[in-house]
Order: C-alpha cells, then structure tokens, then sequence
C-alpha cells in the first residue's frame, strides 16, 4: 500500500493547475540549492553587512514549497516519520515555552537562539517528503547537469583560494571589519583549508563530496544512458578531484572513501552484467588514479595534507584511540557523559548550536561542551526528547537507505545509493542541526535521495501518475 496524497489521483492524472504547482516546487527547489551553493558568496563578497540576515534566505523558498505542496496535494501527512518529524516541531514548541521559565530564560540573547535553534531542528524536515513526490527524473538531471557545470569555475577558485595567503579577501570576504569576515581554518602558516563559494570549509566539503557521488554515477552507468557528454564528464571530474586534492580536509577524503566504496556496494546490488563489472573497476581505477596523481600534480596540497594529516593523527591520539577513525565514532558516545548532569527538559533549544558560539554565550550551570550533534540534541533538547530525536534520526536513515537499495536496484542505478552514501553520514549524526549548511545540503539531498530512488516507479507508472510519485512507507508489511 502506497501513501498517495489523495485517492484515485493516479488514474484520473494531474490536472493542468496542479502539473503548474509542481513545476513551480521544482523551481523553488533548484533555487533553494543554487542559493545553498551561493549564499557564502552572497554574505562574504557581495552584502558582507548583511550576512547575518542572508544565512535565512532560503527560509522563505521552503515556507513556499509547503504552501504549494500543502494546496496541490504533494505533502504525504499520512508518512510516519513526517508525522513524527511534525510532531517533534510541536514539542519544540512546546520545550521553548516550558525553557523560558528555567535557566534559558536569564540568557539575554536566548530567545534569538531559539528560533535559530528550532529552524535548524525542524523547519526543513517535511521537504525531503515533498521532493520525493515532485521530483521527476528530467528534473533530477538537470540538477546534476547543473552541479557539474559549477565544479569548474569552484574548482578554479578553491585553488585560487588554497594558493592565496589565508587572510586574502578572496578567502575572508570583502568586509572591511573583521568582525564580518569568514576566517577559515588554517593548515599552516601559508595555507587555508579553502571555503570555495562557502563561508566555511564544511560548506565546501559537502559541495565536493556529493559532485563526486554524481560524477562516480555517471562513470558507472553505460556509455548510452549518460545524459551528458564523456569529455564533460571528464572536466567535471577533474574539477573535483582538484577541489578533493587542495581542500586539505580530512573528513572530504574519509568521506570520499565511503563514496568509492558505496561504488562497489551499487555492482554488488544491482546485479547486472556489464554494469556490476563497472560498478567494481571504474571506482577502483578512479581511486588510483587520484591517489598516483595527487602527488605529480598538486605537489605543495599534497605536502601540506600529509604534514596536517601526521600532526592532527599525533594530537588526537593523545585523547582518543585510532585517530580520525575514533574520533568519528566518538560522535556515537558523546552524548552519555551529558546524560546525567543536564536537565530533564534541557538548558534551552538552540544554545549549544553554532550562533551560540558566535555570540559567546554561555549556559549557566553548563561547563561541558557539545561538540558533536547528538551530544547537542540532550543539551537542547534534554535527555528525553533528545534521545528520542537520535532515534528518529537512527530509523530515518535505514529507512532511507532501503529505499535507496531497492530503487537502485529496480532501476538499475547506482545514483540513490551514491547519493544515501553522502547524505546518510550527515542525517545519522553529522552537524545536522549545528551547521547551515549541512542543515540544507541534509535535507535537500535526502529528498533527491528520495526522488531518485522512486524515478523508475513514475516512468513505469507513466503521465497519469508521474506528479505523484510515492513516498514508501516505512513498515510496508504492516499497511498491506
């Protein structure tokens, strides 16, 4: 049993006026992710003075997504962990009435941090949801075809950038205080970790690590079914590897690891000849290629990152076991050391996000620190409901990562896999709620998960059904 947005629409078809209405959430959401792409370029070099107010310019584009949704039918409010996503909205709600009598209350800049807090929490849950039902596959190409047009000039740029001193206003911005100026991580004294178009090199990261699942994509599928040129493939692909080989992030390359072998899981999946043979090789050769060539071409990135590689490996082996692999998983744990000092209902949504840092404030009676994201969801959240929204986040990534498996497979491509492979790392416990950023690039591209992985089931269903296409259930044995 399918959860569609009305009864019978699939055999009558889309009517004009609501074909209109998801053409136009189609566009609202390639516009939401140009401006995830271009709102660091916006705030550093274009309306430094108005960054603060810039970084909330894809809120309204997503309030319109919902009202078109809402009008036309393409929100599925009978989706389980829609609900449940609505529901936790609610609570928070809720918790900020219920804070602003404890501590959170004497916090001058709180009920700023609140709002913040809540529209990183909750405000872009139902879009995955949505795209899921609209997407179509042109729209989804188009999309990609889009992303590898931009790899070349962000490529061109992060070199620019890595080669600049890191104080240079091609990396801060054009903001003449330094209070308005983006100052990245540094890797030495020479060198930056390059933000690209991004106001911080997470930003970049998330650029470069889900272009790579769309280049690796297209290499696998056949010749025939590629919807862009072998020679563009191939810049598009260079780009990235450039972006990969001067970012000087570790976490870009262990994430890019995870890519290449969500590569080889796709051949193992879809089980086709000719294409599982590609699905195994041309990621292998990929990956040597960049491994032998890092070296020959970027010479002085390659240096930089093996020195900031050995150096960061002896710091954190100092305080954590098997060094970045460690401290990844230390994501998994922190949140139990604030399990039983912080209150039932949590000091106060939003204070142990990022403008909270930026405005320094600090939490009276709190002297831990937050550092990943589940260990935020207790601080704002409490014990409680903060447990309970890892779980959902838990159960929504390996229901993601069925869908995927099974549209790959059905559709006989790797992309929903590659695409879970990049996103399904940021919604399990990634900065989620911590990071701009990883907020939009999350929820966006859990949708574009979605909708890749139901493609096929609105071709196969045809016109009639193509505007609806379905959202899966989450316990399908159990709606049957």
């Amino acid at each position: 049993m399918r959860l569609s947005a009305s009864a019978g629409s699939a055999a009558e078809g889309p009517s004009p006026a609501r074909e209109k209405g998801r053409r136009r959430i189609v566009a609202l959401a390639t516009l939401f992710y140009l401006l995830l792409i271009f709102e660091g370029a916006l705030r550093k070099w274009v309306l430094p003075s108005h960054a603060d107010i810039l970084f909330f310019v894809r809120d309204p584009l997503a309030v319109a997504i919902y009202a078109l949704a809402f009008r036309h039918s393409f929100l599925p409010l009978r989706q389980p962990l829609l609900v449940a996503g609505i529901a936790f909205a609610t609570v928070g709600l809720l918790l900020i009435l219920v804070q602003s009598a404890g501590v959170a209350g004497t916090i001058e800049d709180w009920p700023i941090l609140a709002a913040y807090g809540w529209r990183n929490y909750f405000l872009y849950i139902p879009l995955p949801f949505i795209l899921a039902r609209t997407l179509q596959r042109p729209d989804i190409e188009r999309l990609i075809k889009l992303t590898l047009a931009l790899t070349v000039p962000v490529a061109i740029l992060v070199f620019l950038q890595f080669r600049a001193a890191p104080y240079a206003p091609i990396n801060v911005g054009f903001a003449s205080s330094v209070a308005e100026q983006f100052r990245g991580l540094t890797v030495d004294a020479e060198h930056t970790r390059p933000m690209g178009l991004f106001t911080s090199d997470v930003g970049q990261t998330e650029f470069t690590v889900s272009s790579l699942a769309m280049v690796l994509s297209l290499w696998i599928l056949p010749a025939a079914r590629r919807y862009v040129r072998t020679w563009q493939l191939i810049v598009a692909t260079c780009a990235v590897l450039t972006c990969l080989a001067v970012g000087e992030s570790r976490g870009a390359m262990v994430h890019s690891g995870i890519i290449v072998l969500a590569g080889f899981v796709s051949g193992l999946v879809i089980r086709r000849s000719g294409l599982s043979t590609r699905a195994i090789v041309l990621p292998a050769v990929l990956a040597a290629l960049a491994v032998v060539l890092y070296p020959i071409v970027f010479p002085q990135g390659y240096s930089t990152f093996v020195d900031r590689w050995n150096r960061a490996a002896v710091a954190e082996s100092a305080v954590i076991k098997y060094g970045i692999f460690g401290r990844a998983l230390y994501g998994f744990v922190d949140f139990f050391k604030l399990m039983g000092t912080t209150p039932v209902l949590g000091y106060g949504l939003g204070l142990a996000g990022n403008a909270s840092l930026t405005l320094g404030v600090t939490i009276p009676g709190f002297h831990g620190w937050a550092e990943t994201d589940w260990a935020r969801h207790i601080v704002d959240l409490g014990p409680i409901v903060g447990v309970m929204f890892i779980l959902y986040r838990i159960v929504l990534v390996a229901w993601l990562g069925r869908v995927c498996l099974a549209g790959a497979r059905a559709a006989a491509d790797p992309l929903p896999i590659l695409w879970f492979a990049f996103v399904g790392v940021e919604l399990l416990y990634g900065q989620l709620t911590g990071h701009g950023t990883v907020n939009g690039y999350g929820w966006l591209f859990t949708g574009l998960c979605l909708a890749a992985a139901t493609a096929n089931e609105q071709a196969a269903a045809g016109p009639a059904s193509a505007a609806t296409s379905p959202v899966p259930p989450l316990f399908p044995n159990l709606l049957r």
